[in-house]
Formats: C-alpha cells, sequence, structure tokens
C-alpha cells in the first residue's frame, strides 16, 4: 500500500486518473505488481495508438469526473471509522442516503461503499447485524443476490425495500432480479399490481377450497359440491388492498417451525407505545460543528479547503514518483523520450 494507504481514498483516484495518461502508465507501470496489467495500455502507448487508447481511457473518466465535488470529496476522505460495522469490539450504525437530484452520481458512491460494507460484514465471528437498503432500484447493489444467499448464515439480516417488482427488474436486468425474488425467504408487501401482484400471488400458492352450486327449475332445485384448488391470496385482493393492510410470507427454522407461514392481516399501531418509545430517542452526538473559535460557520470553507488538498496530494504525488522513476537505471526507460529531452535541456 502506497504509503501505508494514506492517500488510497477515491477522491485521490478519480483525481489521479484525471491527470494525462502518459503520467499515469508512467507511475503505474513501474510497479511490478500492477505490470501486467498495465501490459495492453503501455503497449498501445508505445506503438503509437494514442487516438484509440484516449478513447478507452475517456470512457472511465466520463463518469467518474461527474463525482468530481468538493462535497463529495469531503465525505469520501479522512479515516473516521472503519466499514467493518458488525465488528464485535467497536459495533457502529452505518446510515447513508442518496439525492434525487444527482442520484445517477451518487449511485456510484453509494455503490462502492456497499462493496466494501458487504466483504467486511458478511464474514464468521462478527455481531449479528442487518442491512437494510430501501428504494433499492435507485442505487446498483453488485452482489446483492450472493450476499442474501449467504448472510444468513453469517447472522446478518438483509432487508430490502422497493415499490415494484418491475422497478428491480427496469434497473438490474431480468436475470438479476429474478434471483432476488426467489432467493429471500421473507416478503412484506402491501398494494401492488400487475405482474408483482400476480406474482406474488403464485408465490403465497394455492388451497383447496369448497364451491357450492344452486340451480333452480320449474320442477326442482339441486345444488351441487366441488372443490378445486383456488390461489390463496389473489393477485385482484394483492391490487386492492387498503393503507395498513399487508400480505406476505416468512420463513422458519428446523426445530422452530411456523404453523401459518403466510398472512393477510391490518397492522394496529399503539400510538401510546410509540409516543413513549420516541421520547427515549437519544439525540445524535455533533462530530463536527463547523465553526470557528467566534462560533462562525465555516462548513464551506473546510470543505474547499480538503477539496484543494487532495488536488495538491496528487500533484505532489505524480512529482515525488516521477523524480523516483527518473533516478532509478531500471525504471527510466519507462519516462517518455520527450520528458527527458526537456530535462536535459
Amino acid at each position: 500500500i502506497y504509503q501505508d494507504g494514506k492517500y488510497c481514498t477515491f477522491p485521490h483516484a478519480i483525481e489521479f486518473l484525471n491527470k494525462p495518461y502518459a503520467d499515469i502508465f508512467t507511475i503505474l507501470a513501474s510497479y511490478p505488481s500492477l505490470e501486467n496489467y498495465l501490459s495492453p495500455f503501455m503497449d498501445a502507448w508505445q506503438s503509437g495508438a494514442q487516438d484509440q487508447l484516449q478513447g478507452q481511457i475517456a470512457s472511465a473518466k466520463i463518469p467518474l469526473s461527474r463525482m468530481i465535488s468538493p462535497q463529495l470529496y469531503w465525505v469520501m476522505t479522512g479515516d473516521d471509522f472503519t466499514l467493518d460495522l458488525n465488528n464485535p469490539e467497536h459495533p457502529k450504525i452505518l446510515c447513508v442516503g442518496n439525492n434525487p437530484d444527482r442520484q445517477n452520481i451518487y449511485s456510484a458512491a453509494l455503490g462502492l461503499y456497499n462493496s466494501r460494507i458487504v466483504k467486511l460484514v458478511n464474514k464468521k465471528g462478527q455481531l449479528k447485524s442487518s442491512i437494510i437498503i430501501d428504494e433499492l432500484p435507485t442505487i446498483y447493489f453488485r452482489g446483492i443476490d450472493n450476499l442474501i444467499a449467504t448472510a444468513r448464515s453469517n447472522k446478518v439480516a438483509v432487508c430490502l425495500g422497493f415499490q415494484d417488482f418491475s422497478q428491480l427488474t427496469r434497473d438490474y436486468g431480468e436475470k438479476e432480479a429474478k434471483v432476488i425474488q426467489n432467493t429471500v425467504g421473507n416478503i412484506f408487501s402491501g398494494q401492488v399490481v400487475g405482474e408483482t401482484a400476480k406474482n406474488l400471488s403464485e408465490r403465497f400458492g394455492k388451497i383447496l377450497q369448497q364451491r357450492q352450486s344452486l340451480s333452480i327449475n320449474r320442477q326442482d332445485t339441486s345444488t351441487s359440491i366441488n372443490t378445486q384448488m383456488d390461489s390463496l391470496i389473489p393477485a385482484s385482493k394483492i391490487a386492492n388492498l387498503s393503507q395498513g393492510t399487508f400480505v406476505g410470507s416468512v420463513a422458519d427454522n428446523f426445530g422452530e417451525e411456523i404453523d401459518q407461514k403466510i398472512f393477510h392481516a391490518r397492522i394496529i399501531v399503539d400510538s401510546e407505545k410509540v409516543a413513549a418509545e420516541t421520547k427515549a430517542y437519544k439525540k445524535i452526538p455533533i462530530i463536527n460543528e463547523f465553526k470557528d473559535a467566534d462560533g462562525n460557520d465555516i462548513m464551506q470553507q473546510q470543505i474547499d479547503r480538503n477539496y484543494s488538498r487532495i488536488k495538491e496530494d496528487v500533484v505532489r504525488i505524480i512529482e515525488d514518483e516521477k523524480e523516483r522513476i527518473s533516478n532509478d537505471p531500471d525504471l527510466k526507460h519507462l519516462i517518455p523520450q520527450e520528458e527527458n529531452d526537456k530535462e536535459n535541456e
């Protein structure tokens, strides 16, 4: 890790990627562990295929450049805490939110955090924990299907919230959306319509129901009784649920069987209990007030200062690395000839 991870942040990576590719390739290729990864790019660069190379790099630069923001840089730098949220020695609660106005931009940052959190949380020997994601389609959560399948054994509960299955199919693709739908063990649903209602009705299964028909004519009256398999909770009923009424199914454990796994019920809220619980809430501690000694708000100044510092860090890294390479006889050949000529002048 470069200088013990001092500059190992996403903003530093974005700034580094936006520097001239001649500097990027020269520095990265000087490390043996990265040499093989850089080989195709170095070959293209040295053979004069700059136009093609610039097109490939631009496809990576453009999406990342949208994330250049002093506010986002502030959040994604520093080491206030680690992301091993269910660490028995240092348990934490982390809450992050998206901005509807910049949803496509912040989704990438949230996806990066999610990917890292899953790797650290989904391990043996950690505390019981829960990963709760509301409005799942608004972010791309890489590996969510694998998390659902494996997290239970590591005492990690995964709770996903979204409006409709069609949203999931649109943003995650049909295959991955199907895996997510079929892997979850517990479902809790309010009013939904269309394909989502049909899918839920099929999931809840069918039950043997008795039907009676009455036939009347001039001579006599006849009654017939027959049985047939009908949906336990029809799609039409799911599509017309009232507010506060829910349907769903739950999974059980071996030795802890649940007789009635499927439910259709109204939630009754105990207002007094909720009010008492609300009064007992503790205030979130203030970590940083962004104020100077006189009580003036200096938030923007601190954020801008951090933004400038990151840019300066990357410039200094490039200068130090190029100096290291130029002073090493085994690596000096990596520096473009034009730069060597300038230095000699």
